[in-house]
């Protein structure tokens, strides 16, 4: 028994193929758009964990003034200009130039810079940014808060 037609069998095959490397393409195509979200989100967290630290840095620094008897807003540049108010300042002005930032012994891509600003002697508005570069260019977070003097009577 011969087949009538044995070029049947070979279109079968190559069809098949087609259909089997669109469907593996498209699995890859999946596969690699899910890591890149997933990178994406978790570049995201950290970023937000590290601006949210800022944030905290800049509230330990205002109460670390006010455990010493020192005005809450003199390290941030207003109020007197003692020994231990100029501590604070040195210690708010290392961490606004702190670039890399270093989780552990490891430096990672992140960049973390913060901002201040004054609004008379009641409230100062601190903002950090940490900017990373991606594949495509640079995202950032940007987190604020205001810092007033809680304690004032």
């Amino acid at each position: 028994m011969k087949n009538k037609n044995p070029g049947y069998a070979l279109l079968e095959v190559i069809v098949s193929i087609v259909i089997l490397s669109a469907t593996l393409s498209a699995t890859v195509g999946l596969m690699w758009v899910t890591s890149s979200a997933s990178e994406r989100n978790r570049d995201q967290i950290t970023a937000m964990y590290l601006a949210q630290e800022c944030l905290e840095v800049s509230r330990n620094v205002r109460d670390s003034a006010w455990r010493q008897h020192l005005p809450w807003n003199c390290a941030f540049g207003i109020g007197k200009n003692t020994a231990s108010c100029s501590d604070l300042k040195k210690e708010m002005t290392a961490m606004r130039n702190e670039k890399l930032v270093e989780i552990g012994d490891k430096k990672t891509k992140f960049d973390r810079s913060w901002d201040t600003k004054f609004d008379g002697k009641e409230k100062v508005k601190i903002t950090c940014t940490v900017e990373w570069s991606l594949r495509s260019g640079k995202d950032q977070v940007q987190l604020s808060h205001i810092l007033t003097d809680w304690r004032k009577k």
